[in-house]
């Protein structure tokens, strides 16, 4: 009888001791658990040895290639990544020794994340977030474009019914924080155009309807409106910070 697929588990931290022990914990299925830290400064690393990790330490590029670089050190035959603030429920876990030991998987797995915010999960999604997370080694690899990384597959690609928990924020400082940063990271990877300015008032506008109304946020309350309004004011933010390096390359010397 042949041996079960090898299953490697990748992640990537910068002082994350407040999540990264329950993050390798929740993949009790994993043979091999990788971790590429950007020199953390808590007890990040320990705890991630305590955890039975494999550490290796990078000073931190992008997450494109930071990911990558947490694959190319894994050798199991699937992988299976994660954020540090990500954890896999107990179902997801046996459903991908199920499918990764059938006779004929997929090439690549989506994952849909719920996340948990305002004191409860997010249980109706109104922001699809079903990303692939679980792939061939050797048919996957880090794509996307810094921040927002994504999994490149080559074959078939089907959904799986676990769900990772997604604990991404704090509290609302902590959410602001991010949106501020990764907004900041995303305009970076852009060049502003003359529709620049209009699209800093429509877009933002464009995704509160979106998730408000045609997604009906509004059924989930206040969680619902705080999310559709967190979500253009990120869009805001994005473009606003590419309206103003237009402003800067205009400016008179």
């Amino acid at each position: 009888m042949d041996a079960r697929p090898k299953i490697s588990l990748i992640t990537i931290t910068k002082n994350e001791e407040e999540l990264i022990g329950q993050c390798l914990k929740s993949a009790w299925f994993c043979d091999e658990k990788i971790v590429v830290d950007s020199f953390s400064t808590d007890r990040t690393v320990q705890i991630a040895r305590e955890c039975g990790a494999r550490v290796f330490q990078h000073e931190f590029t992008n997450y494109v290639m930071q990911k990558q670089m947490a694959l190319d050190y894994a050798t199991g035959d699937w992988v299976l990544l994660m954020d540090a603030d990500e954890q896999a429920t107990h179902d997801l876990g046996a459903e991908i020794l199920r499918e990764t030991g059938s006779a004929w998987p997929a090439e690549g797995y989506r994952i849909q994340r719920m996340l948990y915010h305002l004191g409860g999960y997010d249980l109706r999604g109104i922001e699809p977030d079903t990303p692939v997370r679980l792939f061939r080694r050797q048919r996957g690899h880090i794509g996307g474009r810094d921040p927002h990384d994504k999994v490149v597959v080559d074959g078939k690609v089907t959904k799986l019914r676990g769900r990772i928990l997604h604990f991404s924020y704090r509290d609302i400082t902590d959410h602001v924080a991010t949106m501020n940063r990764f907004s900041s990271r995303v305009a970076a990877e852009h060049e502003p155009t003359r529709f620049t300015p209009l699209k800093m008032v429509v877009n933002p506008v464009a995704r509160f309807f979106v998730f408000y109304i045609v997604r009906r946020g509004f059924l989930d309350g206040i969680r619902g409106f705080y999310a559709a309004a967190t979500s253009a004011f990120y869009v805001f933010l994005k473009y606003a910070k590419l309206y103003e390096r237009r402003l800067k390359t205009q400016r008179p010397r």
